[in-house]
C-alpha cells in the first residue's frame, strides 16, 4: 500500500469515527430545548458531525441549537449554504446566529422557530404547517403566517459603525476580514464563521478612515491604518501590536493608505493626507515627501491613493486629486499625469492589468488605462461614489461600487455596463473589499446598519442574472380584535397594497398605486356599523380608503397636505372617530372620520415622523406627534391650542405609541429614538416611567404597546430596531421578556388583541425582508424560562 493510499484509509477511518461519535452524542440530546444539555454536546457535537461529514439535523438536533453560542454552526456550515432539507434547522439557525449572541434561551428558541418557519414555509398559514413548525418546544411564539426572508450572508453584527475594510490571512491560512470603526477601533473577523479573532484594538483617536493589509513573504500580515486623527499606524495583524507610527503635520487627516514589500522584502507604506500630501515610509529609513497633489476645485478635500499593476507587470502608485498621477514604485519617478473631470472620492486597481478605476463625486466611475491615459466613463446614480472594489467572477472583470445608499452596483469593466445590483444592507454602504482565496473572489461590504456582509460568487451571479427578489414591505397593519378572521394590510415598495387573510394565507384584496414611491402611512379605521376600512396615503398627498369586504375603494377622501404624507393614526374618541395625519409639509391635521371634515391644523418647525392616537373612551383622548427635533408634542383634545411638549433627549423620534388600557400603570406613551432607547412617559404628569428601555444597539424604528386582559392586567411594549431585533418589554419592570432575532430591520409593528380566532396577543411586523404575523405567549410558565444559556 503506497503512502497516499494509507493516508486515504486513515482519513476515512477518522471520518467514520467522528460520524459514530456524532451519532452517539445526538442520541443524548433531548427533543425539548428546555432540558439543559451536557456542555460537551453544545461545544463539540456539531464539530464531530462536520468532521464525520454528517452535519445535518439528525446529528445536530434542533433542540440543541439554542444552546450553541459563538457562531459555531455558521463556521461549520458556511455562509449562504446550499438549500438542503436535511439541514433545514441548521440553515435557519445559521441565518440568525449573529443576532442572538446575548439572548436568553426562550428568545433563542423563539428566534429559531420564526427563522425555520419563515425560511421553509413562506406563505403557509399555521393550520397548514407541519407539527415541528407549528410548535417548537421553548418558543414563546406561534407563526400564524409569514413571508419573511431571514438573512443569508451577514458575516457579523457590530456594536459600532464600521468605516473601512481590509482582507488579511492568518499564519494558518484562515481568511480574515479587518474592520475599522468610527470610534478608532480595529477588529478582526474570521470569514468562515463571523467570529471575532482576538480583542478589539483601540488603534486611533479618530475614525479609522482607511485600512490596507500587506502580506509578508512568511505569510504573516502587516496592517496599515489611517485615521481622522492625522496618523498612519502599522500593526502586526495577528498579535495586534503596534509596529510603527507616522504623522502628517498640521491639522489634517489621513485620506488613504497602501503598502507593499519591495524586491528586498522591505516594507514601504504610502499615504495621502486630506490636504494632498503624499508621503512614503520605509523600514529603517527616513520618510519621503513624494508629492503634493493639487486639490480639485469642485471638492478641495477629495484625494485618493492606491497600488496598481501596469500592463507590463510593473508595480505603480496612483494618486488622485485635480489630476491622476502615476509613479513607478521602484524609483518613485512620476511616469504620467492625466487631468480629472469630477472630484475623486475613491480609487482602486482592477483585475484587468493596466487599468484602474476612480469613483467621483458626481456619481460617475472612470476606468483609466494607466499607460495611455485613455478612459471610459460609467454613468451611475447621481449620488457620490464613495467605495469601489474589483473582482473577477466566472471570467468576467467586475467592479463593485457603493454610494450613499444601501445597494451595491456591479459593473462589467470590459463593456462599461451595469450588470447587477446587490441588495441586503439597510443603510448606506461605507466600505467594500475583495477577498481572494482558492482562485475565487468574494466581496465583503459594511454599512451604517452595523453589519458586515460577505457576497460569494453565487450571490453575485444571481445579481447579474437579475434573479428577482420579493419586494420589501414598507408598512403593515393588522385588524384589531373585533374583526375575524384577522386581516393584514401590507404596502410594498412596488407601491402596491395587498390585504391578506392570515388564517388562510390568501389575498382578499389588492390595489395598485399611481406612484413610484410607496408610503408608510397605512392603517385601519375604527369600526363603524360592523365595517372597518383601510386608510392609506395616495401620491396626491390625500388619504383614501379601501373596503376589504367589497374589494373596492370606499368613499373617504381627505386632502389638504401639500407634501407626501408620512404617518397616520386613528382612534375611536369619546365624540367620534378621529384621524391624525402628519406630512412633510411640517403640519399635522386632525380629521373627524364620521363627518369627513377637518378639525384642527397644527404646524411644526420640524418634520413630524410619527403619530399616535388613543382614547380611554371615558375621560381622555390623546394625540401625539414625534419629531426630528427630538420632541413629542401631546394634545389631549382638538381644542388644546398649544399642547404639551416632551423633551425626550433620544435624538430623532422615529416612533410613538400610546397605551390607554387599564393596568397598574397610568396611561402612558412610548417613544423610540435614534439613541437606541425606548422611553415611557406618564400621560397625566408627563413624568418618565422608569429609566428607559435599553438593549438595542441601533436606532429604534417602531414601537407598539398593549395591555393584557388577564386577572392581573400587564402592559407590554414591543420595539424594533435597525439592529435586526424586536424586543418585548414588561412596561412595569422595564425588563426585556423576549428578544426576537429577525436579522433584517422591522420598520412597522402593529398589535391585535385576543379575539375569537386567536387566544393571545398577535404582533404583525414589516420590513425589507417582508412581513410576518406572530402570536405571542408571554406568560409561558415552562422551565425553559428559568434556564440560563451560556454565552
Amino acid at each position: 500500500m503506497d503512502p497516499d493510499e494509507r493516508q486515504g484509509h486513515a482519513h476515512a477511518g477518522e471520518q467514520q469515527a467522528h460520524a459514530r461519535i456524532a451519532a452517539a452524542l445526538a442520541r443524548l440530546v433531548k427533543h425539548d430545548a428546555a432540558t439543559v444539555p451536557h456542555p460537551y454536546l453544545t461545544r463539540h457535537l456539531a464539530h464531530h458531525a462536520a468532521l464525520g461529514e454528517t452535519l445535518d439535523d439528525s446529528h445536530v438536533p434542533p433542540g440543541l441549537l439554542p444552546w450553541i453560542s459563538g457562531g459555531r454552526v455558521r463556521g461549520l456550515l458556511g455562509l449562504s449554504p446550499a438549500r438542503r432539507t436535511d439541514r433545514a434547522w441548521l440553515t435557519a439557525w445559521a441565518a440568525i446566529e449573529p443576532y442572538v449572541q446575548d439572548a436568553d434561551l426562550p428568545s433563542c428558541c423563539s428566534s429559531l422557530h420564526l427563522a425555520y418557519t419563515a425560511l421553509w414555509f413562506p406563505g403557509v398559514p399555521r393550520q397548514g404547517l407541519p407539527r415541528e413548525a407549528a410548535e417548537f418546544a421553548g418558543s414563546r411564539l406561534r407563526v400564524l403566517w409569514s413571508r419573511w426572508a431571514p438573512p443569508s450572508n451577514v458575516l457579523a453584527t457590530l456594536g459600532r459603525r464600521s468605516t473601512s475594510l481590509a482582507a488579511a490571512a492568518s499564519p494558518g491560512g484562515t481568511e480574515l476580514l479587518v474592520v475599522g470603526d468610527e470610534s478608532g477601533g480595529i477588529e478582526l473577523i474570521d470569514t468562515a464563521g463571523g467570529t471575532a479573532v482576538g480583542d478589539r484594538i483601540p488603534a486611533h483617536d479618530g475614525e479609522v478612515r482607511c485600512l490596507f493589509s500587506v502580506a509578508n513573504p512568511t505569510g504573516e500580515g502587516t496592517l496599515v491604518s489611517g485615521s481622522t486623527d492625522g496618523t498612519v499606524r502599522v500593526w502586526d495583524t495577528i498579535r495586534g501590536t503596534l509596529l510603527d507610527r507616522m504623522t502628517f503635520g498640521g491639522r489634517t487627516w489621513t485620506a488613504a493608505v497602501t503598502g507593499y514589500h519591495d524586491d528586498a522584502g522591505t516594507l514601504t507604506v504610502a499615504a495621502v493626507s486630506g490636504e494632498g500630501a503624499v508621503k512614503l515610509w520605509r523600514e529603517h529609513a527616513e520618510e519621503v515627501h513624494l508629492a503634493d497633489l493639487s486639490a480639485h476645485p469642485g471638492e478641495r478635500a477629495a484625494f485618493a491613493l492606491a497600488l496598481a499593476v501596469g500592463d507590463d507587470g510593473r508595480r505603480l502608485l496612483i494618486g488622485a486629486g485635480r489630476t491622476l498621477r502615476v509613479w513607478d514604485t521602484t524609483d518613485h519617478r512620476l511616469l504620467r499625469e492625466y487631468p480629472v473631470g469630477a472630484p475623486v472620492r475613491c480609487l482602486t486597481d482592477t483585475t484587468a492589468p493596466g487599468r484602474v478605476a476612480t469613483g467621483h463625486g458626481d456619481g460617475s466611475i472612470t476606468l483609466w488605462d494607466t499607460a495611455s491615459g485613455s478612459r471610459a466613463t460609467f454613468r451611475g446614480k447621481e449620488e457620490p461614489v464613495t467605495a469601489l472594489a474589483a473582482l473577477r467572477v466566472d471570467g468576467a472583470h467586475l467592479l463593485a461600487s457603493a454610494g450613499s445608499g444601501p445597494t451595491i452596483d456591479l459593473w462589467d469593466v470590459d463593456t462599461g455596463h451595469r450588470t447587477g445590483q446587490l441588495t441586503g444592507h439597510t443603510d448606506a454602504v461605507t466600505a467594500l473589499r475583495t477577498i481572494s482565496a482558492d482562485d475565487r473572489d468574494r466581496l465583503a461590504s459594511t454599512a451604517r446598519d452595523n453589519t458586515v456582509r460577505l457576497w460569494d460568487t453565487h450571490a453575485i451571479e444571481r445579481a447579474i442574472r437579475g434573479t428577482a427578489t420579493a419586494p420589501a414591505a414598507v408598512a403593515a397593519a393588522i385588524t384589531p380584535e373585533s374583526v375575524d378572521p384577522p386581516h393584514l394590510a401590507v404596502n410594498y415598495s412596488t407601491a402596491q397594497t395587498q390585504v391578506w387573510d392570515t388564517l388562510t394565507g390568501t389575498v382578499t384584496g389588492s390595489f395598485g398605486r399611481d406612484s413610484k414611491h410607496a408610503s408608510s402611512a397605512l392603517g385601519w379605521a375604527p369600526e363603524k356599523e360592523g365595517r372597518r376600512l383601510l386608510l392609506w396615503a395616495a401620491s396626491d398627498h390625500s388619504i383614501r380608503s379601501w373596503d376589504p369586504v367589497r374589494g373596492a375603494a370606499a368613499g373617504i377622501l381627505l386632502d389638504g397636505h401639500s407634501q407626501p404624507i408620512r404617518a397616520l393614526a386613528s382612534t375611536a374618541a369619546r365624540d367620534g372617530r378621529r384621524l391624525a395625519i402628519s406630512s412633510d409639509d411640517f403640519t399635522v391635521r386632525l380629521w373627524d372620520l364620521d363627518g369627513e371634515r377637518p378639525l384642527r391644523l397644527w404646524r411644526h418647525p420640524y418634520t413630524v415622523r410619527t403619530v399616535a392616537a388613543a382614547s380611554d373612551g371615558v375621560t381622555a383622548d390623546w394625540f401625539a406627534f414625534g419629531s426630528a427635533d427630538g420632541t413629542v408634542r401631546l394634545w389631549d383634545t382638538p381644542d388644546d391650542a398649544h399642547g404639551r411638549v416632551l423633551y425626550c433627549r433620544q435624538g430623532i423620534i422615529n416612533a410613538v405609541a400610546i397605551n390607554a388600557g387599564s393596568s397598574p400603570l397610568p396611561p402612558f406613551l412610548a417613544s423610540g429614538g435614534d439613541d437606541h432607547t425606548v422611553r415611557l412617559w406618564d400621560l397625566c404628569t408627563l413624568a418618565p416611567i422608569g429609566g428607559g428601555l435599553r438593549g438595542h444597539t441601533a436606532a429604534v424604528e417602531a414601537v407598539a404597546t398593549w395591555t393584557t386582559s388577564a386577572d392581573v392586567p400587564r402592559s407590554y411594549v414591543a420595539s424594533s430596531s435597525r439592529d435586526g431585533t424586536i424586543r418585548v418589554w414588561d412596561a412595569a419592570t422595564s425588563r426585556c421578556v423576549l428578544q426576537l432575532a429577525t436579522g433584517n430591520p422591522v420598520h412597522t409593528l402593529s398589535v391585535r388583541l385576543p379575539g375569537d380566532s386567536v387566544s393571545e396577543v398577535v404582533l404583525a411586523m414589516a420590513g425589507e425582508a417582508g412581513v410576518a404575523v406572530l402570536e405571542l405567549d408571554l406568560e409561558d410558565p415552562s422551565p425553559a424560562n428559568e434556564a440560563v444559556r451560556p454565552l
